[in-house]
C-alpha cells in the first residue's frame, strides 16, 4: 500500500486545514489586495497558495504562479516572469489559434512554444541588450493590457520573491514593479518568501520601492488540534492504527514544524505494521536526523567560526538575551561577534524569534543535530 503522507506539493486529502488562511487568502485576491505570505522553509507556503490559486479558477479568475527561486540575472528574472505568465494564459489553448491570441502581447518580448509529447512548452526571447526597463514595462503593461481586454480578474504568486534582491539591479525592478502593480487593480500579487528577514525589508523598509504596499500574512505551523487528527485518519485509512497520544508525541518531536511533522509521520508509517507507538517514533525520528544530516552538513560549511558558535549555542539553550555577560561567558563568546554572527542568522533566517521573545533555531532538527 502506498505511503500516505507526502513530504512535496500537499494536494486534495494530503492538504491539512489551513481553512482560515485559505479563507483570508482568497479574499484578498478577490479584493485586488497585495500581500506578502513569509514563514520559514517548508512551512508549507507553496501547497497553501496553489490551494488558494485552485480555488481562485472557479471563480474566473487568471492564476499564475511564478517560483523565482532559480533566478540569476535580470533577464533571467524577465524570463522566468513573463514565460510563467505566457504558460497561463496559453493553457488549454488551440495549438492552431495559440499564435494569435500571443502575438500581440508584449512589444519586445517574443512568446515562443512548441508542441512536445508532453504538451505545449513555452518560452520568451527578447534582445538581450534592451534595457532593463524597457523590458520589463513591456512585460507588465502587456500582461494588464490583457487583464483589462478580457475584462478579467487575477492573481500573480511571486514565490521566493527576496531573490530579486541578489540581483545587481534589485532596486530599479523593485522600482519598476511598484509603479506598474500600484495601479493594478484588477490583479491581485502574493509575495511568498522564507528569508523572512529580507522579504520583510523589502516591504517595511521606507527607503525601499515595495514600502508599506502589501499586507504583511504570517504562515504559522498548523495547530496540534488539526494536525493530530490528520495523522490519525491518514494511518487509520491505510489500515494502520495511530492512537492520539502517539500522533501527538509524532507532532511535539519535531515541534509542530509542517514539513518535519510530516515526513517524521511518513518514516513512522513506514516501520509500522499495524500499531504506530512511541518506540517505532524513536526509531523512525533516528532516521529522520540521518537523512537530514547532509542538508545541515551544507549549511554548516557556508558559516563562519563565531556563527557557528552562536548557532550552537542558541541550539543548547535558546535565549531572549544573547548579549548578557553570563551568556557570553557561558559559551566564549563576544558582544561584537555575537552582534555581527546574529544579524546574519537572522537574515539566512537559520534562527528566528520564539512567542518569548527567545532567540532559537529556526529548525528544530538542525537544532538537535547540533546536541547531538
Amino acid at each position: 500500500m502506498q505511503n500516505p503522507f507526502t513530504i512535496g506539493i500537499a494536494k486534495n486529502e494530503d492538504f491539512c486545514n489551513r481553512r482560515q488562511e485559505l479563507a483570508d487568502l482568497v479574499n484578498y485576491a478577490k479584493n485586488g489586495q497585495k500581500v506578502v505570505l513569509y514563514s520559514p522553509r517548508r512551512y508549507g507556503k507553496s501547497s497553501l497558495v496553489r490551494q488558494v490559486l485552485k480555488e481562485l479558477e472557479k471563480v474566473n479568475f487568471l492564476t499564475v504562479y511564478v517560483d523565482l527561486f532559480s533566478i540569476s540575472s535580470e533577464q533571467d528574472f524577465i524570463s522566468t516572469l513573463a514565460t510563467g505568465i505566457l504558460k497561463r494564459i496559453g493553457s488549454g489553448a488551440d495549438p492552431r489559434s495559440l499564435g494569435d491570441k500571443v502575438k500581440n502581447l508584449f512589444g519586445r518580448l517574443i512568446p515562443v512554444f512548441e508542441v512536445t509529447p508532453e504538451g505545449l512548452g513555452f518560452s520568451v526571447k527578447f534582445d538581450r541588450s534592451t534595457k532593463l526597463e524597457l523590458l520589463l514595462d513591456d512585460l507588465m503593461e502587456g500582461v494588464y493590457n490583457y487583464i483589462k481586454k478580457k475584462q478579467l480578474r487575477a492573481c500573480i504568486a511571486l514565490d521566493e520573491f527576496q531573490e530579486v534582491t541578489e540581483l545587481a539591479e534589485s532596486k530599479k525592478i523593485e522600482g519598476i514593479l511598484r509603479s506598474h502593480i500600484q495601479l493594478q487593480k484588477e490583479i491581485a500579487y502574493f509575495y511568498i518568501g522564507s528569508r523572512r528577514r529580507i522579504l520583510k525589508d523589502i516591504f517595511t523598509d521606507k527607503s525601499r520601492p515595495f514600502y508599506k504596499s502589501a499586507f504583511l500574512y504570517t504562515l504559522k505551523e498548523i495547530p496540534k488540534e488539526d494536525f493530530i487528527p490528520h495523522i490519525e485518519k491518514r494511518f487509520k485509512e491505510s489500515s494502520k492504527k495511530c492512537p492520539s497520544d502517539t500522533a501527538e508525541k509524532i507532532y511535539d518531536t519535531v515541534r509542530g514544524y509542517p514539513y518535519y511533522v510530516q515526513k517524521l509521520a511518513l518514516l513512522t508509517w513506514d516501520i509500522t505494521q499495524k500499531a504506530c507507538n512511541n518506540d517505532l517514533i524513536d526509531v523512525a525520528y533516528k532516521l529522520l536526523l540521518k537523512m537530514e544530516t547532509p542538508g545541515f552538513e551544507g549549511i554548516w560549511s557556508g558559516l563562519t567560526l563565531i556563527q557557528k558558535a552562536v548557532l550552537k549555542a542558541l541550539a543548547k539553550e535558546p535565549t531572549a538575551s544573547p548579549f548578557a555577560k553570563e551568556y557570553l561567558e557561558r559559551y566564549g563568546l563576544t558582544i561584537g561577534g555575537v552582534q555581527k554572527a546574529i544579524h546574519a542568522l537572522l537574515s539566512k533566517d537559520l534562527i528566528g524569534k520564539d512567542t518569548e521573545d527567545k532567540y532559537r533555531l529556526t529548525d528544530p532538527v538542525m537544532g538537535d543535530w547540533l546536541r547531538e
